[in-house]
């Protein structure tokens, strides 16, 4: 059986849909990259290496559900410079900000965004977007993936990282291949990894593309 692990990380693991993890996010911040380090945290290498393999590094990426950015500093190592982020809790976004790779920023702009609702960003804005670890209860849904695809390009790419306890017992496989059914994506790939070193944390990476 999978392990949870404890404290914030078992929270925001066991939500359930329609309940509201931001607030656990603001409280985790400042304890969140030392906690992940510890358990040996994989996923945001994982996906930027999976972009990297997709993407040129000239790209404009939207970051959703950025957290304090470490994604993001994964995909700025690997040479890309026009990174957005958005998230829904304001202490992550605060650590978010003070990110660097060789003196440059990490983020161009950082965004407050309820990614369960509407999202303020034009169609087509970015030219690739990756989420790392937001899928499931207490974070997005596969219905609210049809308005992050939105904001990318025709063509554009979409890395997902999620938990794979999520995805095997919320019938992911069966709505993703809904979505794609639907015209909202074509869905590249699909990989099973264990995405926190020192945990059992079985988890999937989605590969997608915009139609």
């Amino acid at each position: 059986m999978a392990d949870y692990g404890e404290g914030p990380l078992k929270r925001v693991s066991t939500m359930g849909y329609g309940d509201r993890s931001d607030g656990v996010y603001n409280q985790w911040a400042k304890d969140y990259e030392a906690d992940l380090t510890e358990y040996g945290y994989l996923s945001p290498g994982l996906v930027a290496d999976a972009l990297v393999d997709h993407v040129g590094a000239t790209a404009t990426v939207i970051d959703y559900a950025c957290g304090t950015g470490l994604a993001a500093v994964e995909l700025a190592r690997r040479g890309f410079t026009t990174i957005d982020g958005a998230d829904f809790s304001q202490g992550m976004l605060e650590l978010a900000a003070a990110k660097s790779v060789d003196g440059r920023p990490v983020y161009r702009e950082l965004l407050t965004i309820d990614l369960t609702a509407d999202i303020p960003i034009e169609d087509g804005t970015y030219d690739a977007l990756m989420c790392v670890g937001a899928m499931g209860g207490g974070h997005l849904a596969p219905e609210h993936l049809p308005e992050l695809m939105r904001t990318i390009v025709s063509g554009g790419v979409a890395a997902f990282y999620m938990n794979g306890m999520a995805y095997e017992g919320d019938g992911f496989a069966d709505r993703f291949a809904a979505l794609e059914t639907a015209g909202h994506w074509r869905i590249i790939s699909q990989t099973r990894s264990n995405y926190m070193a020192e945990l059992d944390r079985p988890g999937m990476l989605v590969l997608a593309a915009k139609p």
